[in-house]
């Protein structure tokens, strides 16, 4: 498959997640969600709200690379955290229902529809931010040297980076050990709980990754690997997910995210359960969140 037909698919891809409003199931979960926000910063709370209040200051400028809808976008505007932000994304979708709600709101965002291979090609004028966010985009990259050389061609000197990421297996080719543990904590589920009773998490074949989005995890795997080759570390937290990650799309959304005893019961269940078995080593952390600085 050519990389013109890959960057078509992926984007095709985003547009229909946009259209149909499907996020990442695991998140989705209040719960969960508050889990992850505590492993990412330390503290209780939204993480944005730490990381220009508590992680770094606020900026003048900022980039944000595959920004999708601009939901972390919209927040850094909306709190002063950057007085400018620039964010693009592939997906039209995406940026048409960002620049709606920005230009509602008179937020100085300019949403774009860009590629990654146009910005690597040809980032723009250097040093003109002070900041850049990578939430959810970086493991989509498959040229991840040329995505970070153009980053720090763009950021200014003391500049810092922002990686909220999927650093896992690439294209989410789990160990075995890793989806026997998933289907093994699936398994000791109740029904209810459950999308269906033979659903089962399964690696995908190569034909199912490119027919699914060829981007998904290309290069996830190299990605701490490669920060520090381009720019200082000066925070970083792993975040696990591991098995709540994979788990949560073969859980009935509607029932696990209830809010019911039953239902919370179970998610912290599950949290705890990731939690040691993290610990432990017996599963490796697929997130990690960190801040990188330009020096």
């Amino acid at each position: 498959m050519s990389a013109v037909v890959g960057v078509a698919k992926a984007s095709a891809h985003w547009d229909r997640m946009y259209e149909t409003a499907t996020r990442s199931a695991w998140t989705q979960n209040p719960q969960v969600a508050e889990e992850i926000y505590l492993r990412m910063t330390g503290q209780p709370g939204f993480w944005l709200e730490w990381l220009f209040t508590q992680g770094m200051s606020p900026v003048e400028r900022l980039l944000s690379i595959g920004c999708g809808d601009g939901s972390h976008e919209l927040a850094i505007a909306r709190r002063n955290f950057a007085h400018h932000v620039t964010a693009f994304d592939a997906s039209p979708v995406a940026i048409q229902l960002a620049s709606r709600q920005a230009a509602e709101e008179a937020l100085a965002i300019d949403f774009q529809v860009r590629l990654f291979e146009d910005f690597v090609s040809a980032p723009g004028s250097e040093a003109v931010f002070d900041a850049v966010l990578f939430s959810g985009s970086l493991h989509h990259v498959t040229d991840v040297e040329g995505m970070l050389s153009s980053v720090r061609h763009v950021l200014r000197p003391g500049g810092r980076i922002i990686v909220n990421e999927y650093v896992g297996p690439c294209y989410q080719l789990y160990p075995q050990r890793q989806v026997e543990i998933v289907n093994r904590v699936l398994d000791s589920l109740p029904l209810a709980f459950r999308m269906g009773v033979d659903d089962r998490l399964a690696l995908p074949t190569m034909e199912a990754i490119i027919a699914n989005d060829p981007t998904e995890g290309v290069r996830s795997a190299l990605i701490p690997l490669l920060l520090p080759l381009y720019f200082r570390e000066t925070y970083r937290r792993d975040v696990g997910g591991a098995l709540l990650h994979p788990l949560f799309g073969y859980l009935n959304g509607d029932r696990i995210n209830d809010g019911s005893p039953e239902s919370r019961a179970t998610v912290h269940m599950l949290i705890a359960l990731e939690r040691e078995l993290t610990h432990a080593g017996v599963l490796a952390h697929d997130f990690m969140f960190g801040i990188y600085q330009r020096d």
